[in-house]
This record gives structure tokens, C-alpha cells and sequence, in this order.
């Protein structure tokens, strides 16, 4: 059986119409660990700093993003960011992103960045993804986000399966 292990946000970073960051990240990933079992993944829960169990083959990990106070609101879209020196994150990157445009309502702004910066894609032992699931200060993305939980944890479980068996993007 083929392995991932999901982190979900913790950030209490307060949603314009109720709940948080930690909340609503907590939510999708409740929602893809079913969908995760029925497509014979298993799927390892975590937070903070722990790591995933030997043998897993992805580290997902969701959020969402707040603009700067100046431009709060104006800026929208979905990015899936991996270790820019991993060739498989780059992989697991693009295939999430994929799935997500099908999610997303306006696909384009679903974009993939390499970066440095994070320590938890640079310094994981495993192919590793942070999914930024649009800015919750902006009002199209947090009602995007809120009425949409279980079409992004299925499109986020459909993106696990693909990345781990190897695949392209199938229905």
C-alpha cells in the first residue's frame, strides 16, 4: 500500500466569515483521509515537527495565504510550492496543481513555485508539496475555499494517487 503523510496548518489566522486558518485546512484534510482509504493510500496525519514514517512516498502540506495589510483582499489564486532542487517535488508540484485547477474557478491563477525558503520542503527526506489554498482575506477565494471542501480534498487525494503511482492526471 502506497504512503503520504498530510499536514494540515495550524496558524489561527482568523477567516473574514468565521473559523481560521488551522480550522479549515483541518477540515479538507479530514476530508481527504476517507477518500485517501478508498484509494488504498495510506495516510499519515501530522503537525509541528514530526516527521513521516519510513516507506512514505509524499508530504503534503495545506494552508492558505493572508495578502499584506496594503493590498488585503486584492490578491486571489491557489500555489502549490516544492524544494526547487527536488526533481520529485517538482513532479508531485505540477500533478497538484493539475488537480486543483479542476477545482480552482479560475485555473490560471493555480500556479507551481520552486523556492529555498521553506525548511520544511528543503529539509524533508521525501518528495514534499505546500499547497496554498488561495488567500482567505481575499472574499471570491475564502467562499472558494469555505463551500468547497470535499471538491479540493477529492481533487488533493486524486493529485496523491497520481504523483504516487506514477501517473499522469486520470479521471
Amino acid at each position: 500500500m502506497k504512503k503520504m503523510f498530510l499536514k494540515s496548518s495550524t496558524k489561527k489566522e482568523k477567516y473574514p466569515n468565521g473559523g481560521d486558518e488551522s480550522y479549515w485546512m483541518g477540515r479538507i484534510a479530514k476530508s481527504m483521509s476517507p477518500m485517501l482509504d478508498s484509494l488504498e493510500i495510506l495516510c499519515q496525519r501530522g503537525e509541528g515537527g514530526e516527521e513521516p514514517a519510513q516507506g512514505c512516498g509524499l508530504l503534503l502540506s495545506l494552508g492558505s495565504h493572508a495578502a499584506p495589510e496594503e493590498i488585503e483582499g486584492k490578491i486571489k489564486g491557489a500555489e502549490v510550492f516544492y524544494y526547487k532542487y527536488s526533481p520529485a517535488g517538482k513532479r508531485a508540484a505540477e500533478v497538484t496543481a493539475a488537480r486543483l485547477k479542476q477545482a480552482y474557478p479560475q485555473p490560471e491563477l493555480v500556479e507551481v513555485v520552486a523556492t529555498a525558503a521553506q525548511a520544511e520542503l528543503s529539509s524533508a527526506k521525501v518528495p514534499a508539496v505546500t499547497v496554498k489554498l488561495g488567500y482567505h482575506d481575499n472574499p471570491q477565494d475564502e467562499a472558494w475555499l469555505v463551500n468547497n471542501v470535499e471538491a479540493i480534498a477529492l481533487a488533493l487525494a486524486k493529485a496523491v494517487k497520481d504523483f504516487l503511482e506514477g501517473d499522469g492526471i486520470e479521471d
